[in-house]
């Protein structure tokens, strides 16, 4: 991983970002892909930490996101995939455990059907690469935030970043317009910003191994769980470079036996695991990395302050790896806060648009939290409050939580969802298609033009902080008309478009039809590119009627913005004129 050791020539940036980590890395990232300047202080030097382990799975939903960023397929080939997984009770194969991350093939509406494995050191090396790669932007290493102030009568570059050389114990200053604290649960951007962070810890604490491996587990490269009277569910996932990643329950009982925290030693993380797959053997050939810890949620009261200051990750929530939520979570906060920053930044978009970050995350991490509770106090041994009173094991309470597919989805964020708002707005006008703003947009195969190549929705909308407005044509033969009164009222002068800045939209047409020519198909001028959906699945899968079209904005991040009809130019230039500056 190449790395910077002293601060950028210029003390000024767009948005200073203090943490190095996955959620640092691909914040800086997308802001530098999106026109912008940051800066990422690190106060570790990363390539001298022999330790690879934290974070480890990306769910279908967040490799979705990082495919729309360029970032998925170095991943994809640095990483291990699973596509299913299998349960143990006394070394039978039963129905329970990780149930979302089994039979992931039966996935509809995402081509990413499988988890993605990979430790976070190589996930943080492969996006510094990217970076600098790309973007010619590195992270300023061995340097850390000692205080920060807001000067109120500067709109330029108000935050003024006092920074640590690590080496030389010299101060650095460094202006900007916004300041991100990705720098983990002890985050000293949230405390130096005086927000709260609320939350629990139980008197539960797991243990985490990476290590190669040998057993005589059936599919024991498949992500699996076991269930041990003694060690509560034990997690058995595989990961990059044929290591396994191991995760167990450490009790009450078992630190006592060792005397403590303290007492639990490589050494007893290997014995106690040994028993912990029993009746399944296990030997250890090489330790990569274990840890024991606590379990815990907490949540920041807020994830902005002052208009100026953001968190994201785990310097704004925190919680058990249960569902391996942390750093899938962390990565939505990065994509959902990039392109806000990114058009503020860029004197595109009004203050509302950064606004609805905590508004958006903060939700959906609450609702993160909550099912954590549950989960990490079942996989603990525990009754959680919603089921005080039941006499069932409590893997078997496990089994039936995870066996709601609503439950499900949400695990995996092909389920989460925002409200609607200025963001996602809805319309009187209902009928125009079923999917609704503020839902994810799915992913279907579209055609090229000439070559006939089939091409995926999702990746047509790259992410380059930019509001797709995709003209769903329908069938032209009943929407010719509509799509000609289009075109013109697209091109007056008083035209919607001509009203914002044209470097905030990019325009697609898809109609549910063949043949050799946009124009020639659609009987007049395409918007934008146009990719053939000749078997209507794309229209049928956003539910648009082909007898009639409509025109669905997805926001940069692939939710759903508002859904119109042909003729519905006004409800866009009322659902821009919300979030963008006229010209």
């Amino acid at each position: 991983m190449t790395t910077s050791t002293s601060p950028e020539s210029q003390d000024i940036r767009d948005v200073v970002i203090i943490g190095g980590g996955p959620v640092g890395l691909l914040l800086a990232y997308q802001l530098a892909r999106f026109g912008c300047k940051p800066s990422v202080i690190e106060q570790d030097d990363k390539t001298r930490i022999p330790s690879y382990g934290r974070a480890s799975t990306l769910w279908p939903r967040t490799i979705e996101l990082l495919d729309q960023l360029d970032l998925a397929e170095p991943l994809l080939q640095a990483g291990m995939i699973t596509r299913s997984g299998l349960h143990f009770h006394e070394g039978r194969r039963v129905k329970g455990g990780l149930m979302y991350g089994s039979r992931m093939d039966k996935l509809g509406d995402t081509f990413f059907k499988f988890a993605l494995h990979l430790r976070q050191r190589l996930t943080e090396e492969i996006i510094t690469e990217a970076a600098l790669k790309d973007y010619r932007f590195q992270p300023m290493i061995l340097h850390q935030i000692e205080s920060y102030t807001i000067d109120q009568n500067d709109d330029s570059y108000p935050v003024t970043v006092q920074i640590k050389d690590l080496r030389t114990e010299k101060m650095v200053q460094l202006k900007c317009k916004y300041l991100v604290g990705a720098d983990g649960g002890k985050s000293t951007v949230r405390k130096l910003a005086r927000i709260s962070f609320d939350g629990e810890r139980t008197k539960s604490q797991w243990i985490r191994m990476d290590a190669l491996v040998k057993t005589d587990m059936p599919n024991s490269r498949y992500l699996n769980s076991i269930d041990s009277a003694s060690h509560g569910q034990i997690l058995w996932c595989p990961i990059d470079n044929g290591l396994t990643r191991i995760g167990y329950v450490f009790s009450g009982s078992l630190i006592e036996k060792y005397g403590g925290v303290e007492g639990v030693t490589q050494e007893v993380a290997m014995k106690e695991a040994k028993h912990a797959l029993h009746p399944f053997q296990l030997e250890f050939l090489s330790v990569d990395w274990f840890t024991i810890y606590g379990i815990g949620q907490r949540i920041a009261s807020t994830f902005c302050a002052d208009g100026r200051i953001f968190l994201a990750g785990d310097a704004g929530h925190t919680h058990s790896s249960g569902s391996a939520q942390g750093l899938n979570t962390g990565v939505h906060d990065a994509v959902n806060l990039a392109w806000k920053l990114a058009l503020r930044v860029r004197g595109l978009a009004k203050e509302t648009v950064l606004h609805s970050y905590d508004a958006e995350r903060r939700r959906v991490v609450q609702t993160v939290i909550d099912i954590d509770k549950v989960i990490s106090t079942l996989i603990s041994g525990h009754y959680p409050p919603q089921f005080q009173g039941r006499s069932e094991p409590t893997r078997e309470l496990l089994t039936e939580w995870f066996n709601d597919l609503n439950m499900q989805h949400f695990t995996l964020g092909l389920g989460i969802s925002y409200p609607h708002s200025l963001l996602n707005m809805d319309t009187t006008d209902s009928s125009s298609a079923t999917i609704e703003p503020g839902e994810r947009g799915p992913d279907v195969y579209l055609t090229s033009l000439g070559t006939g190549d089939p091409l995926r929705l999702q990746k047509i909308l790259s992410n380059r902080a930019k509001f797709s407005l995709v003209v769903f044509a329908g069938n032209p033969e009943y929407t010719r008309l509509a799509l000609c009164d289009l075109g013109n009222a697209m091109t007056a002068s008083d035209s919607f478009i001509n009203m914002f800045p044209e470097q905030a939209f990019q325009w697609f047409t898809i109609p549910a039809a063949s043949g050799n020519g946009g124009q020639e198909i659609l009987g007049c001028r395409p918007f934008g590119k146009v990719y053939m959906d000749g078997d209507m699945k794309a229209h049928e899968m956003y539910g648009v009627d082909v007898q009639r079209g409509a025109i669905i904005v997805f926001r940069p991040d692939g939710w759903i913005g508002i859904v119109v009809p042909l003729t519905g130019a006004e409800q866009l230039r009322v659902y821009f004129d919300g979030m963008l500056y006229r010209h």
